[in-house]
């Protein structure tokens, strides 16, 4: 029968917007049709509504639209043939199939998820057969992974003679059908290959059980779906309707949305695939970015909350030191010094109780006055002024990198952390609160940044190397490292050899300021 061959079951239950592809588009609809199997009334479908899509057409039945419900595919027809009634004779749109049925209709159904073929990712449905894509590499979905799926519901309708087809037709081996493990990669292989299709290693021979002709031929196909009539289906509309249904079908059977999409696929499928992999990564570090983003923010809220219990612990810490206290008034103090000790040890435990508080942008009247307030504790931190040791990160150093320096002091900070961009912004003012004065040097080779004493200036260094190049003559690069700074300022000279050695010498010019006048030439 026709609707057995070209049709495919669908759960007319569901919306139909619900039952399209993700590119497919529903165009009209119209109630009160019944279906013609070829010449013949299809008993089980005579009322129901049809609908016409860019890919298909589908008939939902109003009585029991669960099982008499079907799609047909648009790409099966080949003409149609319209009917405009007589007298009681309702109007008819014929509908003419292929001789072949569609292996899209005969195997794939709505709403099945599909395997990649490439990649092997599971991917949900949603595109017609045709213009589906592997959502994680792009590539598109081969025709040949079509006809592994499992075969449709058939459509029930009447049958005058049943033909035994299962019985007399031979049964291919489920062996043959196996795929071949490769020994080396474990790649499954078709089992008609001999080498292993990703590693070319030997694969082993699968016995194949031989095939018996069939016990008897098979019986002769009922006349009545032979010809033009098996292969043609009718709508016949009681309600009117069929003039703008019969239009919209022959538009879209002309735009042949699912032969366009078929060409797109195959002139992109490697820029596709390239695509897909790249939106793949994308997605990846999209992904990864909101967590972060969304990490960051929750670590802002924890800075906030750990702020109001530092500065909750200070006011605890200040109220028991007054209570307890040797000049605390008379007759204030409830609590006794030993339990003023736990509640001071239970805060030093929890990182708590702090002597000096870390400057915050709360604790200043305006932004000036919170980065000079930085600069002074940046001071203390790098000279050792008021800390617990009383050593600083300067001491027997005299020169730091940036880096180090912020580590260092946001671990002295606490909770209360400082960004790049802030610590770069405390920096100009910090030379007023060191003595001696701590200043920012950037190296212009490699782009070094540091903090240093007034030893370590660039008119100092340049001094020092002057003397050494005066006293000993001329060095090597290997005796005298980054001398760079020292050479800007004119100070010393660069003698380059020819074998590629470079030395330093004293620049015996330097200072000299000329008069203007040129010495007399000769005659």
């Amino acid at each position: 029968m026709t609707l057995q061959k070209y049709t495919r079951s669908v759960d007319g239950t569901i919306p139909v917007p619900a039952l399209l592809y993700d590119d497919e588009e529903n165009h009209a609809s119209q109630d009160g049709v019944g279906i013609y199997d070829g010449v013949q009334k299809s008993a089980n479908h005579q009322n129901g509504t049809v609908y016409v899509t860019s890919h298909r057409l589908f008939y939902i039945d109003a009585s029991k639209p669960h099982s008499r419900s079907f799609a047909l595919d648009l790409s099966t027809i080949v003409r149609t043939q319209y009917y405009a009634g007589l007298f009681t004779s309702s109007s008819k749109v014929t509908i003419y199939l292929t001789s072949e049925a569609s292996t899209t209709a005969d195997s794939e159904e709505v709403g099945e998820s599909w395997q990649c073929e490439v990649c092997d990712f599971r991917n949900p449905p949603g595109s017609s057969p045709t213009g589906a894509k592997c959502a994680l590499c792009g590539v598109p979905r081969s025709k040949s992974r079509l006809t592994t799926s499992t075969p449709p519901r058939a459509i029930s309708a009447p049958s005058p003679v049943a033909v035994p087809l299962s019985s007399s037709l031979p049964t291919a081996s489920v062996s043959q059908s196996k795929e071949v493990a490769c020994p080396a990669c474990t790649f499954l292989n078709h089992p008609a290959l001999s080498e292993c299709e990703i590693c070319g290693t030997s694969l082993p021979r699968v016995a194949l059980p031989l095939k018996s002709a069939p016990s008897s031929r098979p019986e002769t196909p009922n006349p009545e779906i032979s010809g033009d009539d098996g292969s043609m289906l009718r709508l016949s509309f009681r309600k009117g309707g069929d003039k703008t249904l019969y239009a919209t079908l022959k538009r879209s059977l002309l735009g042949k949305a699912w032969q366009a999409r078929i060409h797109v696929v195959l002139a992109d499928d490697k820029a596709d695939a390239d695509n897909g992999l790249v939106r793949g990564v994308e997605t990846s570090a999209q992904s990864t970015h909101l967590d972060m983003d969304d990490a960051l923010k929750d670590l802002d809220a924890l800075m906030i909350k750990a702020r109001e219990m530092v500065r909750l612990a200070g006011e605890l810490n200040e109220r028991l030191t007054a209570v307890s206290g040797p000049n605390a008034p008379p007759g204030s103090g409830a609590t006794e010094p030993e339990t003023a000790t736990f509640i001071r040890s239970s805060l030093a435990q929890l990182g708590l109780q702090m002597a000096d508080a870390p400057v915050t942008l709360d604790m200043a009247r305006d932004e000036k006055r919170w980065h000079e307030q930085l600069a002074r504790e940046l001071a203390g931190v790098l000279q050792g002024m008021g800390g617990k040791s009383g050593t600083g990160m300067m001491d027997g150093r005299g020169i730091v990198p940036l880096d180090e320096v912020w580590g260092g002091w946001n671990r002295a900070r606490g909770v209360a952390l400082l960004t790049p961009a802030q610590f770069l912004q405390v920096l100009p003012h910090l030379p007023a609160y060191t003595t001696p004065m701590i200043t920012e040097r950037t190296f212009r080779a490699s782009g070094l940044r540091v903090l240093h004493t007034p030893v370590y200036t660039s008119a100092a260094f340049a001094a020092r190397l002057h003397n050494l190049l005066l006293g000993a003559g001329a060095r090597t690069t290997l005796d005298v490292a980054q001398v760079e700074g020292a050479e800007t300022q004119g100070v010393v000279c660069r003698d380059e050899a020819e074998r590629g050695e470079v030395r330093w010498w004293a620049n015996v010019f330097h200072g000299y300021v000329w008069d203007g006048q040129q010495d007399a030439v000769p005659a």
